[in-house]
């Protein structure tokens, strides 16, 4: 398990040795959880990872939807409601055994969907709501970017690529830069709405100052 408290895997601090784990990331629905779950479900290290919060979800529902999207897309993912220092919890949540993995149909990242989702919910989100959806979007775009470029170094080696695995790849990394103009898309519209938010707090402080309405 990892905790977004500690920085630190498990008992020896370390990520775990076995071929793909169950990871289980406490504190994975804040910003710095869900880019360091995402991180970690890209790397194809375990075989499934679970992220953990007092609430069970991530606060704001447009990033949770990219963020589980993305995941999906990785690994197979949990969500889980604990509250990491309640010992008992934890112990029940480690006893766990998640069901016997299905096939599941391929997994598709519907960035018009997500975008059109965080759009409708920027209006009514506050300052610290804006800052997770921008940590997460700029992971997810990160991730992205890292995936392009693994690509890309695949297809440099032509001698180990076949005309079927160029194009899977090339559709593969068209479909990623389609997905990263998206999200560049997003977190300016995230960005700038940030910023009204911000001008917006010394007028309301002056106006409490001065007893105006």
């Amino acid at each position: 398990m990892i905790s977004t408290e500690t920085s630190k895997c498990g008992l020896t601090g370390q990520m775990p040795a076995s071929t793909k784990p169950h990871l289980f990331v406490f504190g994975g629905h804040s910003g710095k959880g869900m880019l360091m779950a995402t991180e970690i479900a890209v790397s194809d290290r375990t075989c499934a990872i679970t992220t953990i919060s007092k609430r069970g979800k991530p606060t704001a529902p447009g990033p949770a939807s990219a963020f589980a999207q993305a995941m999906a897309a990785s690994s197979v993912h949990y969500m889980a409601a604990c509250d990491e220092k309640d010992v008992k919890a934890v112990e029940c949540l480690m006893d766990w055994m998640p069901p016997s993995r299905q096939p599941l149909p391929e997994a598709r990242f519907d960035v018009n969907e997500v975008m059109e989702a965080v759009k409708k919910e920027i209006e009514g989100m506050n300052e610290l709501q804006l800052t997770r959806a921008l940590e997460t979007l700029q992971g997810l775009k990160n991730a992205s970017q890292k995936n392009q470029r693994q690509i890309k170094a695949r297809l440099e080696h032509k001698d180990n690529c076949s005309p079927e695995e160029k194009t899977r790849l090339q559709d593969m990394r068209l479909d990623l830069q389609e997905k990263e103009a998206a999200f560049l898309e997003l977190i300016a519209d995230l960005q700038q709405k940030k910023g009204e938010e911000q001008k917006a707090l010394p007028n309301s402080s002056e106006q409490a100052q001065s007893g105006l309405p």
